[in-house]
Order: structure tokens, then sequence, then C-alpha cells
């Protein structure tokens, strides 16, 4: 018996409502379908076994809509693209939240980052209220971030959703990747996706570098600053034919200058010499996409008395050196297939080594990380676009052997793994996203990951998202704890290390609304971190440093409020604040986390004149007040009870000329420091020595100038309208 058919008639429009001439519409596993004229308008005939239809066309995301509920107009939205030829000019927001993933997402764009002086990924934070970035102590220049009120070793840090800035990288890694070199960032709270690995506990920052198809022929930068910090960068790229391309990024700093302006003997920052490259190339074939490169990385950093580096002492000096060789290779390659934009087949590869040696005091430390990853990832669809998934398989390899004060930590880590995830998109303006991996570690047994993020759209630009999951790490006792060496306390480790486990959960609510006719966003979130193992580490014991698993309750706890919006053109204003509650148990006993602050504020200006090519920035942060850790010994006794609430401002003015910017800047415009970061600084080498209890800047005002220049690729098409 046949089943009966009947005729329907329909319009498939963009998001402007105009017609899309062309568009296939088609019934999903028949084989039937029409394209539309040139009105949008198109005919066919549905079988009534069949209720879904579905509208495609290149450049756009295809839609599906289901008959019985709705009438057959489409409205198609259109696919940000390259198109590699043609040029598209447009102005893309300095730093923006994303109204269409399910997941709170923040971006910055290359806009964001010349607001600041930012020479590196540390720096790339400084306008920016969601991560925030710290000195860890008052030698080594080690810069740690922060994310939900927690170290960022809880974050998972990923150059294009590879693995990069993790193990033995940690202290140092944020200053590896200079600020020219980046294209975009992407700062996602709560736990990340399952197909980026297990390791996003309080969320994920994923680093896009710069594209070989649509870089700048040549980008170079230079800075110097007045204390003799000397910086420069230089991109180049070409084109082989249609479908090659390849890039280069250099990268030289140097910074020797001896300066003590507190006058405590040490070095107020330390002398630096870094040299690093980035070689990658790029395919595109009509179902074959590809790239693939290395990168190397030389350190050498120097800390400690000022005597220690003049040699005008006989006297023993204390020093700290760390020297570090730095060498990866990765690649990607994809099979997409144009006549079906929603499916695809994806591997991604990393080899990293990476050898740091030198020493803190009287004490050597040598670390090696040889590590490897492999991810395959298969993306389908369940039917029709609004059901859709991700599944693969990923092993990941860690060799780590450490050594600091003649306590050697080695460990093999070997962690096959697979994931799926499903994705209901948009329906009656839902969508959820649900998945997990499943992980057996060599060492630690299965460890599974569940995760999920749903994502609400209760009317026209007011958006609630929930979101919660499990994510876990192995920590490194040294490497992602080595500003807390320097110092004179004695270490204890008083059981094995074993992996850190959290859930995370929270939701945020954004509204997008219009201010005289201009974009405003504005964003509250909550989210709650809740550690089942950790790795604490204990400065309330007199003279000790104590290293042990958790015992008792650990948590955070970070609510977060952030308002753009741009009340005339060209003129960008963004507000935002920060409460912070995180507590970890100590000796059993359950404290508020030394030194995190409870409340931090940002203002953040931006404009740029219409006519004259001038652009202004300035930046103010209100940092809270801090618990120190509870020492009663009186050589602590200006490390006591709460730190003050501070202060910082940092401006900066640029000149655009056609293919050159002139910039200069002042950090720290109030010449706010924290006078005594050392106790003890006089007898470093006694038992009451530590450098760890920094909580604001130890360099003062800090004036800088810099020039960039771009050369970009003359298109040899034009867009036609």
């Amino acid at each position: 018996m046949l089943a009966a058919q009947t005729t329907i008639t329909g319009v498939v429009y963009d998001a402007a409502k105009k017609p899309i001439p062309g568009a296939i519409v088609y019934f999903p596993g028949k084989k039937i379908g029409t394209g539309a004229d040139s009105a949008g308008r198109f005919s066919l005939v549905k079988p009534d076994t069949v209720h879904l239809l579905i509208a495609d066309m290149l450049y756009y995301y295809a839609d599906t809509i289901d008959l019985d509920k709705e009438a057959p107009i489409f409205y198609l939205k259109e696919k940000v693209i390259d198109l590699r030829e043609s040029i598209f000019i447009g102005e893309k927001s300095a730093s923006s939240f994303s109204v269409l993933n399910p997941q709170l997402i923040e971006t910055l764009t290359e806009r964001e980052f010349i607001k600041a002086a930012c020479c590196n990924l540390s720096e790339s934070f400084s306008t920016n209220a969601t991560v925030d970035v710290n000195y860890s102590d008052a030698i080594t220049g080690a810069k740690s971030i922060q994310m939900l009120g927690l170290d960022g070793r809880y974050v998972q840090l990923t150059t294009e959703l590879l693995p990069s800035i993790r193990g033995l990288a940690s202290p140092f890694g944020l200053n590896y990747v200079p600020g020219t070199w980046m294209e975009s960032l992407q700062i996602s709270k709560g736990a990340g996706s399952v197909v980026n690995g297990y390791e996003a506990v309080t969320g994920q920052i994923n680093l896009e570098l710069r594209k070989p198809h649509n870089a700048d022929r040549l980008l170079f930068n230079a800075y110097v600053n007045h204390m003799g910090r000397v910086e420069g960068n230089a991109n180049v790229s070409f084109r082989v034919g249609k479908r090659w391309s390849n890039i280069t990024l250099l990268h030289g700093d140097y910074f020797n200058t001896i300066a003590d302006h507190n006058n405590d003997g040490f070095l107020d920052m330390p002398l630096l010499k870094t040299g690093s490259f980035v070689h990658r190339w790029q395919y595109f074939g009509k179902r074959i996409e590809t790239q693939f490169g290395v990168k190397g990385l030389h350190e050498l950093r120097n800390g400690g008395t000022t005597a220690f580096y003049r040699n005008d002492s006989l006297a023993p000096q204390y020093g700290v050196q760390m020297t570090t060789w730095r060498g990866e290779a990765f690649a990607k390659f994809g099979i997409v297939f144009p006549e079906m934009e929603w499916k695809s087949i994806g591997m991604q590869a990393n080899f990293i080594y990476h050898y740091q040696r030198g020493f803190i005091g009287l004490n050597g430390y040598r670390g090696i990380q040889k590590s490897g990853f492999f991810n395959i990832i298969y993306q389908s669809i369940f039917g029709n676009t609004k059901h859709k998934f991700r599944a693969g398989a990923s092993f990941l390899y860690d060799d780590y052997d450490e050594t600091y004060a003649g306590i050697n930590l080695k460990r093999i880590e070997l962690v096959p793994g697979g994931f799926f995830e499903y994705t209901l998109d948009n329906l009656r303006g839902v969508t959820v996203v649900a998945g997990g991996r499943l992980d057996y570690h060599n060492l630690y047994g299965l460890m599974p990951s569940p995760r999920a993020h749903i994502k609400w759209e209760i009317t026209k630009g007011l958006m609630f998202r929930v979101a919660g999951g499990r994510g876990w790490r192995v920590p490194n006792l040294f490497a992602d704890n080595i500003s807390m060496l320097v110092t004179s306390r004695t270490i204890q480790i008083n059981s094995t290390i074993q992996p850190e486990i959290a859930w995370n959960y929270g939701g945020s609510l954004q509204y997008v609304f219009k201010i005289n006719k201009r974009d405003a966003t504005l964003v509250a979130d909550f989210f709650r971190t809740d550690f089942t193992h950790q790795l604490i580490v204990d400065r309330e014991a007199e003279d000790l440093l104590v290293f042990s698993n958790l015992s008792g309750p650990s948590f955070s706890n970070v609510f977060q409020f952030n308002f753009n919006m741009e009340p005339v053109k060209k003129f960008e204003v963004r507000l935002a604040y920060k409460f912070q509650d995180v507590r970890a148990s100590y000796n059993g006993v359950l404290k508020t986390v030394p030194l995190v602050p409870m409340h931090r504020a940002l203002i953040n200006l931006g404009y740029t004149t219409p006519k004259w090519g001038f652009s202004f920035d300035f930046t103010t942060h209100l940092t809270g007040n801090s618990r120190m850790p509870d020492v009663t010994d009186p050589a602590f006794a200006h490390f006591h009870g709460a730190t003050p609430w501070y202060v910082t401002l940092n401006a900066q003015i640029t000149k655009s000329f056609k293919i050159l910017d002139v910039y200069l800047g002042c950090e720290n415009i109030t010449n706010y420091t924290q006078h005594t970061p050392l106790a003890d600084a006089a007898n470093p080498f006694g038992n009451k020595f530590d450098a760890t209890l920094v909580y604001a800047p130890i360099f003062g005002r800090m004036f800088y100038a810099g020039i960039r220049v771009k050369l970009d690729y003359k298109p040899s098409k034009k867009l036609k309208k």
C-alpha cells in the first residue's frame, strides 16, 4: 500500500528576511528535494510518513523544521567564512560573550590585546575580569593566573584545542606566547567539552595563533620600557599557490637591568633572555584540510640579591636561576564533506619536550617532560541538524622526571580514553549539550568525566545557562608550586600524591539589549567548585612547607557581574565586579585560602577618534583584601592578618598611520607597591626567609613605548556586491 502524498510550498530567507535563491530543500533520508527559485520559494511533494524538512545553502548554516509544528519557512544564518582571495571589511568586538554557545564563553580578539602593551599571554588579561594574573613570588618573576578563585593549574590551557601550557611549563608558560602571535582567546567557565580532554576543572582558555592563510604578509612589533626591557617580534607569511600557505613567528626578549627600588637587596624584576619561534604550514583542499608545524624556545631567567649579579660581595649571596629548553611538534588532519557540512572527521596530535634546570638558593632543580597527545573526532547528526553528536578517542602520554633539594619524583602516565557528546540544537529556544568521557589511567585506573551544558533563550536577547561536570588532573608537586619553593621552609611531603578531582557547577544570565540604538551586554554568573581530592600546600606551620592530600572540605564560590556597552560610537565601556569565597582544609581546619582577594573590580574605557587615528585606553583594577597565612613568628609581624585594598591604573595612547602604529603607555600609574614583599630579606639563608607572601605589585610605575608595522596582502579578487 502506498502512503498518501501532499504538496507543500515554502520560502527560504536569510536572517535579514531576504530570499536565498538556489537553496536546497530536502527530506532527511529520502531522495526527495528541490531548489529555491529566484524569490527563495520552493515546492515539493511530501510523503505522509515524513515530518522533517531541511534547508541548506553554501555559506549558510543548515536548518531543520518539523512540518507538524511549523510552517515551511526557513531563516538561515550566514556563516562567518574566509574566502582567502576576497576581502570582508568589518569590525570585531575587542571582547564579547557568545550568544549562541551553550557554554559561557568570552572571546578576546586582537583589538583587546593591543589595548595594553600585551608583551605575552600573561599580560593579555590586563583588561579582563574573568582571569586574574598575579606575581607568584618576589624573585622568580613567575606569573600565575586565577579563575573562579582557584589557581591556574585547574584551568585547561590549550593552543588551538591541543594541550600546551601544562606540566612543567605551568610556572612560566604564560610568558612563552608573545602577544603579536595571538589571533584570539576563548575563555570558557566551568567544566569544558569532553572532546577537549579531562583536565578542565574551573574552565578552559583556548589560544588561537595567527593562521598562515589569513595572516598579514608582515607584522613587526618593537617594545621598550624605561627600565631597559627590549622586545622584538616578527610574523612573516607566504602563500604557495591557491591551497598552501605558511607562517613563521619570531620572538626575542631581553632585560638586564639591576633594579632595587625598595632597597631590600633583591632584584625587583628578574633578568631575562628569551628567544622563540613557530613555523607552521596549512593546506585547504576540497575535502581535506591539514596543518602542521614546530615550535622552539630557549629562556634564561635570573633573580636574587643584587650583589649576586654585581659580584661585589665575598659573602654568600642568594640567587635563583632557571634555564629552559622547549620543543613542540603538532599536526591536524581533517576530512570534510561539502555536501554534508554537518559531518567531519578530524585527527589531532602534538609532541612536547621540555627541559628545565637551575637552582633556588642552595637547592638545585631539574625537570624533564616528554609528552604526546593524539585525538580523533567524528562529528555527524541523528536524522537532522537539530540532533548532533561528536564521538572519538584520545591517548595521552606523559613522562615526568623532577628533582629538587635531593627529592626525586618520577612517573610515566599512559591514558587512553573515549568520549561521546550529544547536542540538541535550539529546540524551542533550548540547546542541550550532554556528554561524558571515560579514561583509563595506568596508575589510577578508570576515571569518568560526565559533563552537561544547557542554554535557554527565554526571550530575544535574554539567555539562561546552567552547567555542571567533573574534571581531574595529576599534579606536579614542584613545577605546580615552584614559587612556593623560594623560601627557607623545610619541605614535608606527608602522603603519596593522588589525582586532584573536583565537581564544578553553576549558571549564568546574559542579556543583550540596546542603549541609544547600540548594543549592550549584561552577564551575571555564579560557579561553585567542590573538590573531592586535592593537593594542599600548607604554609600555616612554622618553618614548614607541607604537601598533603586533602582531608576535609575544599571549595570555591564565585559570583561575577559584567556590563559592556558602547554609549557613543567608538567609545567602549566595560565594568565588572567579582566576589570570591575560596576555602580549604588545612590540617583538618577549614580556612580561607591565603592570598585570594575576596573582592575584585574592573573599569575599562576605550575611545578611538573617528578621523585622526588616535586610540585611548584606560583600565582601573580594584583589588580587595585577602588573608595572610597564620604564622605567629615575630619575623612575619608585617604579614599578619588581612592585606590592604589597593587600586592600580594603566593607560595607553596609540596613533595609527597607514601601515604603522605608534603606542605610548604607563602601567601602575599610582605607583602602588608592596613595600616589603620579603620576610627576613637581610638573612636569606636563615630559617625565616620567605619570598612567597606577595599580594600586590613589586615594581612601581613603568613607562613604555613601541611600534607595530603591518603589510597586508593585496587581494587578487574583489568581493562583488
